[in-house]
């Protein structure tokens, strides 16, 4: 979790109520999901390869809302009976209880599993829209970030238990059905349906599991360097896909660029849904999106509303790497995951439409971050998490918007291509597992010699931010700070702040430590700290600095 005290027992002490026994581990799903659109209801089986780590009599596992049974476990050593299916609906855990106990080694755990599609927006769920004709269709479709994986089909639902999926859909047929990976099957299997068979996915976390069955369309695939490209989308409205499948094609492009990596998986599936709660979700290879934050109508549009699609594109689209590729362990990472693909997708939609001004418009939101942050009332960005539902409150500006702020303050102080090798060396280290957030800071590090995790470690677990002091004495600008909170309350909280100065004599990156730095200057000229305004800080000049900055505004 972190370097503080104590907050590493806390989590120790709560992990037998939020998190599974690790007794038992998930390889690999065998999922089959049979949903009835007109009953609105699925019934389910799967084969889940285990590695047991430890003798058990008992396996738990995470199911919500679902009939769970009948069940087996299979091994080298025989077959043990589910003899007993206990679900718990507080701590929505299954508990398996075995006629006998299972040795460590592989087995394969099979249960069949029956629910409903949920009206809630979560879970595997319902959406429905109306044709021109006003007949209702119904779509079965999956939102499960955080913790609704497991109102799909039992699972071990937390995000350092990844496992490779394969994925099977029987419907009827004529429906269109996808999920992560492309399809590699198809064959009768009676009374007007079909299976569908999905290749088998890299490791990834439940929570990035999706699969989507519904009258829908599909747009003809676009090649990406060898990656198929569609845009999803409910008939009728194939002529708003062009510029969706546009921004997509490019930022593929652009991040396999980036992150030095390839696309990690083989398809993409960009999905508009009729009913959506988020404005999108990373899901691997099945992005699924509100129609309106994918389709659109260039003839109509403002720019605010296509450069809003664009964005959420470029930011579901850095998931793939960030996020799925390389997952946080436990969900007090998730703010690294929202702000760094929120960066990402600033870099990615300036350099698709330079002349739309991505940067200025961002310092413009920022000025909201400013205000919350400068209350008594903030947070810091990070912080211990328990239980998946106390990372709720990570959802805000202070993640997406300060978060992204603090990263690019680092990428612009250590220089735009020291920072990419630095996440370059954490994708490729970290690849197919689980991180913290440190783990990102220590690979910046190495490939920079710089102190980056001292650096961002009193940004991202302090509320707050700094009121930087500049003050000339005896041809030195000494830089102080101070805490800036709007109600003027002292407070004695400090930062390693990194910045850009510029003089007469250059433009040069400057640390900020606790007790301060000094500069030399050699002229009269302006002295401007924070150049660029990337350093989430403001800054205070003395009357002499002040009077240099004004004397010629045009020259700055």
């Amino acid at each position: 979790m972190t370097d503080e005290p104590g907050i590493g027992a806390r989590v120790n002490d709560d992990e037998a109520r939020y998190r599974l026994p690790r007794s038992v581990l998930p390889r690999r799903y065998d999922l089959v999901l049979e949903p009835d659109l007109d009953a609105v209801t699925f019934t389910g089986s799967e084969a889940v390869t285990l590695e047991v780590v430890e003798p058990v009599d008992e396996i738990v596992l995470n199911s919500a809302d679902l009939e769970v049974g009948p069940g087996r476990l299979e091994g080298s050593g025989g077959t043990l009976e589910v003899s007993t299916i206990r679900l718990d609906p507080e701590t929505e855990r299954v508990h398996l209880l075995l006629s006998g106990t299972a040795e460590p080694g592989e087995w394969t755990l099979h249960l069949g599993f029956a629910g409903k599609l949920s009206d809630q927006l979560q879970g595997f769920y319902r959406s429905t829209y109306s044709d021109d004709e006003g007949r209702t269709h119904t779509i079965a479709t999956t939102q499960f970030e955080s913790t609704d994986a497991r109102r799909a089909f039992p699972c071990w639902d937390e995000p350092d238990l990844k496992a490779v999926f394969g994925v099977t859909l029987v419907t009827a047929d004529g429906l269109l059905a996808i999920s992560n990976g492309p399809e590699i099957g198809r064959e009768d299997a009676g009374g007007g349906r079909v299976r569908v068979r999905f290749a088998d996915t890299m490791p990834m976390s439940t929570y990035l599991v999706a699969f989507v069955v519904g009258s829908l369309d599909a747009t003809e695939p676009v090649d990406v360097d060898g990656v198929p490209l569609r845009i999803v989308h409910r008939p009728g409205k194939a002529d708003l896909t062009p510029f969706a499948a546009e921004v997509g094609a490019f930022c593929l492009r652009y991040f396999a660029d980036y992150y030095g990596i390839p696309y990690p998986d083989k398809k993409m599936d960009m999905v508009g849904l009729p009913d959506f709660a988020q404005g999108a979700m990373e899901n691997l290879g099945c992005i699924t999106y509100r129609e309106s934050l994918l389709l659109v109508d260039l003839d109509k549009a403002t720019q605010p509303e296509v450069a809003t699609v664009a964005d959420v594109i470029a930011h579901e689209l850095a998931h793939m790497w960030f996020g799925d590729l390389v997952t946080m362990r436990w969900w007090n990472g998730i703010w690294l995951n929202e702000a760094f693909a929120t960066l990402m997708e600033l870099l990615a939609v300036d350099a698709y439409r330079p002349d739309w001004e991505r940067w200025s418009q961002f310092l413009r939101s920022r000025a909201v971050a400013f205000e919350v942050d400068a209350l008594e009332s903030t947070r810091s960005i990070e912080y211990p998490v328990r239980s998946p539902d106390d990372a709720a409150g990570m959802f805000d500006i202070l993640t997406y918007t300060k978060g992204a702020a603090v990263l690019r303050m680092l990428e612009q102080y250590l220089g735009a291509e020291r920072f990419r090798e630095g996440i370059r060396r954490y994708l490729d280290e970290h690849r197919f597992g689980n991180t913290e957030t440190h783990d990102l800071w220590d690979a910046i590090e190495k490939a920079t010699g710089e102190p980056v995790r001292r650096i961002m470690d009193g940004w991202i677990w302090q509320g707050g931010y700094p009121l930087v002091s500049a003050r000339l004495r005896d041809g030195m600008v000494e830089l102080g700070q101070r805490r800036y909170l709007i109600s003027g309350k002292q407070d004695d909280t400090v930062w390693d702040v990194p910045l850009l100065v510029r003089t007469s004599a250059g433009t040069e990156p400057v640390l900020i430590e606790p007790g301060g730095v000094s500069i030399p200057v050699t002229d009269d000229g302006p002295v401007v700290v924070n150049a660029g305004v990337h350093a989430f800080v403001r800054v205070e000049y003395d009357d002499e600095l002040l009077a240099r900055l004004t004397a010629d505004l045009r020259s700055l």
